[in-house]
């Protein structure tokens, strides 16, 4: 299977190097495109170690295809977003394509996941919860944030599942084996 993996300026960044890694150890082929938020928290370079030459940031860069946002998804399986801020689960519920990852969910018709990670009160937020409704009325896979301490040190719903967990639910999702 390929996979585009959708990185997003979230503070649980770091974890989507392990879910890039349990998708490549089992074979699939992973395509990573990072917001310009997702590179403040963590660098390309890390994922370009893991995945050299599938690593995506700009759709304006010159040394990058100009037609990225279609041509990663032509041949891709699955997008994963993970982590998902509220932002990009805004532009996707929405229609906004402002930025690689956006334009590409746009241009994106097969199955779609995201995994919000997010501070509580932004999860619990009307228009968050909104915007991931709209998504999961059109199919998108929603993972559901684990409760646990968020990097504000506040307790509550927010955290970005474990990578496997991550993993787990894209391959049943991918299979139909997950109702939306």
């Amino acid at each position: 299977m390929n996979i585009v993996l959708g990185v997003t300026g979230s503070i649980s960044a770091f974890k989507a190097v392990d879910i890039m890694r349990l998708f490549q150890k089992d074979g699939h082929l992973v395509r990573v495109i990072m917001t310009a938020s997702a590179q403040r928290f963590i660098a390309p370079l890390t994922f370009e170690t893991f995945s050299p030459g599938n690593v995506f940031t700009d759709m304006f860069e010159k040394h990058q295809d100009p037609l990225a946002h279609i041509n990663i998804c032509r041949d891709s399986d699955l997008l994963l977003i993970a982590p998902a801020t509220a932002n990009i689960i805004g532009k996707m519920a929405n229609g906004i394509a402002d930025d690689l990852l956006s334009t590409a969910f746009l241009a994106f018709y097969k199955k779609v996941v995201v995994a919000p990670a997010m501070n509580s009160y932004m999860l619990e937020n009307p228009v968050v919860q909104e915007n991931l409704s709209k998504l999961k009325a059109r199919g998108v896979g929603i993972i559901e944030p684990e409760e646990g301490t968020l990097a504000c040190d506040y307790k509550g719903k927010g955290r970005l599942p474990e990578p496997q967990q991550i993993y787990d639910f894209c391959m049943k999702f991918a299979v139909g084996a997950v109702d939306v």
